[in-house]
């Protein structure tokens, strides 16, 4: 499997390069598609096993490059320079950036000059200067603009915006003045998304706002509900600075723990399969309503594709090798979205996670092997993990950043327990304030101190002395020579293998090289 996600990674890498000949890529891709399937049909029914191997390889390579040049044709889209009616639905909550109000379009029809209607179905980012009435997940509006392709408008070399722009499904840009654009009416019936959308918004509306403020506020939305739009520079850059910025993204750790309380629930019913395995088809869809909820993003997305495929192959007795679900994970992803390979949350998410299972088993044998009591393995079991995640995503980290905290072992050791502690106490009073029982306003007082102090706390840690590595350019060889680097000496300190060495030493150089 990790071969095969290899070739289809190369793949869709190959496309890259060679867009935009977009027609090209579809093309080149089918016929080796074909070639690909005519060799493998041939060399099974021959028994041949290396031409079975390679036209394999080549059938994954090509549906890449092939799935790659589908997915970006179906974002282009020849926009009008000059204004043009169109008519679009809001897919998301209108927010707040700087003085103009963000929000996501889907723009379904355009009207042209001889009043003919077009069929457009492409997304695109809006900017109005003002809103007089909120927008909803799910209204139609008509506006009158002109909407321009994706352009790289920021002076910084690290972060491409026009690409980023791509990688997030938007075809085009546009901004609206109040004379531009006005309400239509709304779109039914409502999707999944737009309803969690709109679930999101009210709970945010109803019960975060009246209670917290400020930093707590912003912290709180992000960790329950995956909305920074609260979050203040001076957070960020408190987390950033500590080490602690994983804590404020949605990813496995938050998953990992919402399934922890779900499947703690279920042990009482493991004697009785019938109750055991609906328990266990509840927890998949609270898993998935609450992916919805946060907005999908890649890498809650992932954690929870991976909880459902080790639920389901666990009840089956099919291999529920954490490292075999985590490459199908990967693969299935890639093959609906080929560019969230180039999204950032999704490469440091998915690094992440193998650097820790590859490597954690290890650590836990290491901590089981001399009997130490939990109170001393639980601390030294998150140094360990906490040091191999951040092996896993450093190199990453200081390309698209250019930065490294330096003290994230110590951010580790007070993160991970306080957010196990804060997420289940978070939900518990979610379900009290929207029950309305008179006990949330003591739990909600009690999550607020938490977070207070998990701020403070970071933000400490985050003003000492020397906290941030700063790295002017780290190129893309760099990166890779960095992961050929650490491949080799887990070889050769983990698995004993001596000749892993000498190609550490030459990954070294070639890291010596491209610094």
């Amino acid at each position: 499997m990790l071969r095969l996600l290899l070739c289809y990674v190369a793949g869709i890498v190959a496309a890259h390069v060679l867009y935009p000949h977009v027609e090209m890529l579809v093309g080149w891709g089918s016929a080796a598609m074909a070639v690909a399937l005519m060799v493998a049909l041939v060399s099974y029914v021959a028994q041949r096993a290396w031409p079975f191997a390679l036209s394999a390889a080549l059938l994954f390579a090509s549906l890449g490059l092939t799935g790659y040049g589908l997915q970006r044709r179906s974002l282009h889209y020849e926009w009008s320079p000059r204004a043009t009616m169109y008519e679009a639905r809001v897919v998301d909550v209108p927010r707040q950036q700087g003085r103009t109000t963000r929000c996501t379009l889907l723009v379904t029809h355009a009207v042209t000059d001889s009043a003919t209607q077009h069929t457009v179905s492409r997304r695109i980012l809006a900017h109005f200067d003002s809103l007089a009435a909120p927008l909803q997940p799910g209204d139609v509006i008509c506006l009158h603009a002109p909407v321009r392709p994706p352009r790289d408008l920021t002076p910084d070399d690290r972060f491409d915006y026009a690409r980023y722009l791509l990688q997030q499904g938007l075809s085009g840009t546009t901004y609206l003045t109040a004379s531009q654009w006005h309400r239509v009416g709304e779109q039914y019936p409502l999707t999944p998304r737009q309803r969690m959308a709109r679930l999101r918004h009210r709970l945010q509306c109803q019960h975060l706002l009246p209670l917290y403020q400020g930093d707590e506020l912003g912290v709180l939305a992000a960790l329950t509900l995956g909305d920074k739009q609260w979050l203040t520079p001076e957070a960020r850059a408190h987390y950033a600075h500590a080490g602690a910025s994983h804590a404020l993204a949605l990813s496995g750790l938050h998953v990992g723990i919402l399934y922890g309380m779900l499947a703690f629930g279920l042990r009482g019913l493991r004697r009785r399969r019938l109750l055991y395995a609906v328990g266990h088809l509840v927890t998949i869809t609270l898993l998935w309503l609450f992916a919805l909820l946060v907005g999908m993003s890649p890498s809650v997305v992932r954690a929870v594709f991976m909880c459902t495929l080790y639920i389901v192959a666990r009840w089956v007795s099919a291999d529920s090798s954490s490292l075999h679900v985590l490459t199908f994970a990967a693969l299935a992803m890639l093959l609906v979205r080929p560019l969230y390979l180039f999204d950032v949350g999704f490469q440091l998410s998915y690094m992440a996670m193998a650097a820790i299972l590859t490597v954690g088993p290890s650590v836990e044998q290491l901590s089981t092997r001399y009997h130490l009591p939990w109170l001393i393995r639980y601390p030294l079991s998150i140094v360990a993990l906490s040091v191999v995640a951040q092996l896993g995503t450093f190199p990453l980290t200081l390309h698209y950043f250019g930065t490294f905290p330096l003290y994230f072992l110590i951010t580790n050791l007070l993160v991970i327990p306080a957010l196990t502690l804060l997420l289940p106490l978070m939900m518990v009073w979610w379900g009290l304030a929207l029950l309305h029982i008179p006990l949330a306003v003591p739990c909600a007082s009690l999550v607020s101190w938490l977070t207070h102090a998990l701020n403070a706390s970071l933000a400490r840690i985050g003003s000492w002395p020397h906290a941030v590595l700063h790295v002017s350019s780290f190129t893309l060889p760099a990166v890779i020579c960095t992961y050929l680097l650490i491949l080799f000496l887990a070889l050769a300190l983990i698995q004993r293998r001596p000749r892993a060495f000498v190609w550490a030493l030459l990954a070294l150089l070639c890291l010596m090289i491209f610094v």
